[in-house]
């Protein structure tokens, strides 16, 4: 009986370590990840189907990527030489107020699933 003690309390200081550095491992590798940032050039804007297509450059070579507008997307659109602000919207309207402002440069947040957060556009004059 003398002996078993021993051996049950190692046991145990044994399991609670493992425990602990198995939770420790878990954080670890489900570290969130930060918000997403593309910048670039409007090439398409689908009001219709809530979609965004920027052209972003990427080392020597120009990626589409295609963006799902969300109802609760925030938009602010700046104009003029010193970028003062010309409209503020949410969702398919602020998608609507980019229609036939291709070219012009546009930064998006995304969430880590690349929601879109907040779409901000430099008009092109």
């Amino acid at each position: 009986m003398k002996r078993s003690l021993p051996m049950l309390f190692g046991l145990a200081c044994a399991l609670f370590a493992f425990t602990i550095l198995s939770l420790g491992n878990a954080d670890a590798g489900g570290k969130a990840k930060k918000n997403q940032m593309v910048k670039g050039t409007i090439k398409t804007v689908d009001p219709a189907k809530n979609l965004l297509v920027v052209a972003q450059k990427v080392k020597n070579e120009t990626i589409d990527r295609e963006l799902s507008i969300l109802e609760t997307t925030e938009f602010l659109i700046l104009s003029g030489k010193d970028l003062k602000m010309k409209a503020e919207e949410v969702g398919k309207a602020g998608l609507s107020l980019l229609v036939g402002k291709e070219g012009s440069q546009v930064q998006v947040k995304c969430d880590k699933d690349v929601n879109v957060l907040n779409v901000t556009v430099k008009i092109k004059k």
